[in-house]
């Protein structure tokens, strides 16, 4: 306190009593004020100073503060990090009062510590992969190197010698710059050379370990989209809220996740999936080649369902046909943003549609989803269900020979499917792509939320799955040399060239690939990379319907010799 305002009461009792004890009651005339406040804030830096940024790297800013409270004015634009150099940046606070901070500065150092490069190292493993090893013998490790000298740091812990199985080791890098690798897993199979593998053992391990628990997995998936709190209805409910787009986006991951067990099941389409014709099949999703041509989803037919499903009292999707249903009808519904209806002028059934709003639109495809949606999961679960009946009969040893034949010819759905209809078709690679056309990208499955790849991807994994679950063995009781291991290398090749692809271009498509060509030049490209799929190409995909090929033709020569099996009709034709 001021010492004048302490002693001011004192002075004033004397004065008061001097002149008679204060009968008057004016105020003094000049009262005496508080001084005015003029101590400056004091600003204080947090973090280093000078500070050291990496050349290409985010300067944070570590901010400041002052010692009674005030805002701190900061000022770092003119920080470039793209540049290197030192650069200023300032701090400024004023009080209430009115002082001035005495200015702050932090210099920052843009310095380039090899952060510029920014190109990751490449592992290359040495030895086999997949790598095969005797059942208690010593698990030795071939290592791996980059081209760029950095040391591997390799992870073999899973590897047990002591069990039969499959394992990964997986191989890492980081360079001086900071860059990582892209990580690489060499699987390694331990095997039990004296056991002696039977057609029943092998045929019994892939249904029991498999093909039921796939179908399994299938059916709890679609019944968890299709729930009456599932994500379809989810969405549905959210349509014209602050939530739509949230709601719509977990719907469509929904799908995908559906879709993904679906594809692991397309490698066994037998016993009661495979029955009338795949009919039950079919009723989850419709996507097949036939008769050298494919058949796909008809949008205009699920335009019309839209309107009936909202307009009939007795519409029921489990009588409408199956290219206008299934799970290929939702991801039309689902990811298609162009709410006009696809039909000609001539179709009675949409002549209204495209008058109506967007949100009536929706509201109505909605309706159509969730009820094909219920059809879906009742079919899954009906193959499922039924399955467990199937099972003791397809594992009958006095019909182990034809269930055998099935169950192999359900594997020539990679040649027929996977690499005629889904790839090498809409590229034009295949014979289902009439020679006139430079390309077929009506035939491409699933363009609307553009999983094609993935679903490629996954028939290969799930190939290999089955592949390496004993007919491996039995390939190589009549082979010669280790047949199997060079077979598991081509398919391994078609999985390494779709993670690259995904990894390099995580947003391209197939329906990008196949829309880029648009020449004859183009086309004779794509026709080079398809023929010589181990040089490097423009058009990936190309090449990667080369390395899927390679697989094919093995399966339609070397598989069907060491395994004893015939040729499917269905494949023998296909000289491509």
């Amino acid at each position: 306190m001021n010492r004048l305002q302490s002693v001011f009461p004192l002075f004033l009792l004397v004065f008061l009593t001097a002149c008679g004890g204060g009968g008057g009651s004016s105020a003094p005339e000049n009262p005496v004020q508080p001084p005015a406040d003029t101590t400056a804030p004091v600003i204080t830096l947090n973090g280093d100073n000078p500070q050291e940024v990496e050349f290409n790297g985010e300067y944070v800013e570590a901010g400041a503060s002052t010692d009674t409270g005030e805002t701190v004015v900061i000022d770092s634009s003119a920080v470039n990090t793209s540049t290197v150099g030192s650069y200023e940046v300032t701090y400024n606070a004023s009080d209430a009062a009115g002082n001035q901070a005495v200015e702050r500065t932090r210099t920052v150092n843009v310095a380039d510590n090899g952060s510029g490069d920014v190109t990751a190292p490449v592992i290359t493993l040495n030895g086999d992969n997949p790598q095969t090893v005797e059942l208690n013998s010593i698990y030795s490790e071939a290592g791996a190197t980059t081209e760029t000298g950095e040391q591997v740091e390799i992870d073999s812990s899973a590897v047990d010698t002591s069990v039969v199985g499959s394992y990964e080791v997986i191989y890492t890098a980081t360079d001086a710059a900071g860059n990582t690798a892209t990580p690489v897993v060499r699987t390694v199979n331990v095997v039990d050379s004296s056991a002696i593998a039977t057609k029943l053992s092998v045929l019994t391990s892939i249904v029991d370990q498999i093909i039921i628990p796939n179908y399994k997995a299938l059916a709890d998936e679609t019944a968890d989209f299709a729930a009456s709190d599932g994500p379809m209805a989810a969405y549905c409910d959210a349509l014209e809220t602050d939530i739509e787009t949230i709601a719509l986006a977990d719907a469509r991951d929904a799908w995908k996740s559906v879709m993904h067990a679906l594809q692991k099941t397309e490698l066994h389409i037998i016993g009661p999936a495979a029955k009338n014709n795949s009919s039950l099949r079919n009723r989850v999703y419709f996507y097949q080649e036939k008769d050298n041509s494919v058949d796909t989803l008809s949008t205009c037919a699920t335009d019309a369902a839209v309107v009936n499903a909202n307009s009939q009292s007795d519409f029921q999707v489990s009588a409408t046909p199956n290219n206008q249903r299934s799970l290929s009808a939702i991801e039309y519904l689902l990811f298609n943003t162009n709410l006009d209806h696809t039909c000609s002028s001539n179709v009675p059934a949409v002549a209204d549609w495209n008058a109506l709003s967007d949100v009536e639109r929706k509201s109505q495809r909605c309706v159509l989803s969730a009820l094909i949606a219920e059809d879906v999961a009742v079919n899954a679960e009906q193959i499922h269900s039924d399955w467990g009946p199937y099972r003791d009969s397809f594992v009958n040893p006095d019909e182990i020979g034809t269930t055998f034949e099935l169950m192999t010819d359900g594997l020539f759905y990679f040649e027929k499917h996977t690499k005629s209809a889904k790839l090498n078709g809409p590229l034009g690679n295949d014979v289902v792509c009439p020679d006139d056309q430079l390309t077929c990208p009506d035939y491409i499955e699933s363009p609307y939320s553009e999983m094609s790849l993935e679903h490629i991807k996954v028939n290969t994994e799930q190939f290999m799955e089955i592949f390496s679950s004993g007919l491996d063995e039995l390939a190589d009781e009549i082979a010669p040399g280790s047949w199997s291991n060079t077979f598991k290398g081509l398919i391994n090749d078609v999985i390494d060239k779709i993670n690259t692809i995904q990894a390099s271009n995580p947003n391209d498509s197939l329906s990008d690939q196949v829309a880029s060509i648009t020449s004859t030049d183009d086309r004779a490209a794509c026709d080079s990379a398809y023929g010589s799929p181990d040089t490097e190409s423009e058009l990936p995909m190309c090449s990667l319907g080369g390395l899927v090929k390679r697989v094919t033709d093995d399966l339609k020569i070397d598989f069907v010799i060491y395994l004893g099996v015939r040729l499917p009709d269905s494949a023998g034709g296909d000289n491509d």
